[in-house]
């Protein structure tokens, strides 16, 4: 009978382990780039709120540093790249502590969300 019991009790850790990887892991882990222009540091998403939030967003890596921050101001940075010349548009791409930044944390070689 314990036997029986410890099959069934097998089972049923099997099926529950099952359906958590296909409904909850399977997605987390399939997760594409979104490529259709919603990134906070789009063109087209740039609202005078998301600017305001990006500069507080400095602020706050300047005086408080981390993996995350490394994240953020390495985007920061290469939306700015990309969009050179128009820094009167996207006032975070003047301010010179995103590149300070960088070099304090040599963070100039981490990868930013590549894939």
């Amino acid at each position: 009978m314990d036997r029986k019991g410890g099959i069934i009790t097998g089972v049923i850790l099997a099926i529950s382990s099952a359906f958590f990887f296909i409904f909850i892991s399977f997605p987390l882990l399939n997760q594409q780039p979104n490529d259709q222009g919603n990134s906070p540091f789009s063109t087209s998403t740039q609202s005078p709120d998301t600017i305001s939030t990006i500069a507080s967003d400095i602020d706050s890596c300047m005086s408080n540093p981390s993996s995350y921050c490394d994240q953020e101001m390495l985007q920061i940075s290469k939306f700015c790249e990309q969009n050179k010349g128009q820094e009167q548009t996207y006032s975070f791409c003047s301010d010179n502590r995103v590149q300070m930044y960088i070099e304090q944390r040599n963070v100039a070689q981490i990868k930013v969300n590549g894939g």
